[in-house]
């Protein structure tokens, strides 16, 4: 009979959802998998699509991104008895949100709990001080919990450790079979730059409008959609918002320059599919960027925009190719696939 995992996931769309797809897809033939998630407006309708027939998806409908005390509970409670109906022999946590609520809830014996942040909450060094120490001890408080976090790079195990003893990592990787069939003669080759995600205080969008100001007569692209939309008010900048993900890989296959703003990340599968691209990538210099991008090899690391503005005036056309073959040593869906396996199967149900 085969293991049941259920995976958790509040956050389902962008590189959450391309990571689970890619992860799940290729445990399909071996376990009997059911995803239990949370709609938020990147989430594709097209949801079945992602993931082979034999994966059952079950959505819960009072999963909210924001702290809501009575659709959380609601949302653990409903989660409380998918699990009991389901009976599985592993569960997954994906994101700050599922990893609170699911390890609110009292598990049977033998049940192994695993939990993946995908970016740490209290990493957000914006949101106040207040906000940053209840995310920090409530994950504090978690993390005595029988739970095992795997992160998805070295820096966010090492964030991991501040708040768990019982964590290791397996970096996000990228499934890049399915990304050959994007390539084209049209690849790489006009001069814009672009980023992928959605448009909150994590991702920066106040830096990404300065460069793009500092830059009139080049064009940016911003493909995703979110709260701080309003914050992009440079003339020389295009909003797309949500696109399906085929429709994305066609559109930026075009474009040269890939940038990520961000405070901070967990590993972004954005970026992986931008250096497997050949894009030459332009990133900050933070948890989870510097994971992927080795400054000036494979790559720029920036801080401030006039640093950004240093680095693509003296761009090496070169560190498209290192990236792409970056990817392709150190980022393959085999690899993570095997480290997947290898940490599930270390546990059996009584």
């Amino acid at each position: 009979m085969k293991k049941k995992i259920v995976h958790i996931v509040e956050s389902f769309g962008s590189g959450v959802l391309s990571y689970l797809s890619d992860l799940v897809s290729g445990l399909s033939d071996d376990y009997d998998l059911t995803i239990l998630y949370g709609e938020r407006q990147q989430t594709p309708k097209n949801l079945n699509d992602y993931f082979p027939s034999n994966v059952k998806l079950i959505k819960i409908a009072n999963f909210t991104r924001n702290i809501n005390p009575i659709k959380d509970i609601k949302a653990t409670l409903e989660i409380r008895d998918l699990l009991r109906q389901i009976d599985p022999d592993i569960i997954h946590l994906h994101s700050s949100k599922a990893g609170v609520l699911g390890r609110m809830i009292r598990y049977k014996k033998g049940q192994k709990v695993f939990y993946t942040p995908h970016g740490y909450a209290f990493l957000n060094e914006t949101d106040g001080k207040f906000k940053h120490l209840i995310y920090y001890d409530a994950e504090k408080i978690l993390g005595f919990r029988n739970v095992e976090t795997i992160a998805c790079s070295k820096s966010e195990y090492l964030s991991s450790l501040k708040v768990t003893k019982h964590s290791k990592y397996i970096n996000n990787s990228i499934d890049t079979n399915k990304l050959d069939t994007f390539f084209s003669n049209e690849s790489n080759t006009q001069d814009v730059i672009f980023t992928v995600g959605r448009i909150d205080e994590q991702k920066n969008p106040r830096l990404f409008n300065k460069i793009a100001e500092s830059m009139p007569d080049m064009k940016f692209i911003w493909f995703g959609d979110g709260n701080q939309r309003s914050l992009l008010t440079a003339n020389n900048i295009e909003v797309t918002g949500w696109l399906s993900r085929e429709t994305l890989l066609q559109k930026t296959q075009a474009y040269k320059y890939f940038i990520l703003t961000s405070r901070w990340e967990g590993l972004p599968i954005s970026l992986l599919e931008a250096m497997y691209f050949k894009k030459i990538c332009f990133v900050t210099n933070v948890a989870g960027n510097k994971d992927t991008i080795v400054d000036k090899v494979d790559g720029y690391c920036f801080n401030t925009a006039e640093q950004f503005l240093d680095d693509f005036g003296s761009r090496d056309a070169s560190l498209g190719l290192a990236a792409h073959e970056k990817i392709q040593k150190e980022f393959s869906r085999e690899r993570m696939l095997g480290e997947y396996i290898e940490t599930y199967e270390r546990y059996n149900h009584d």
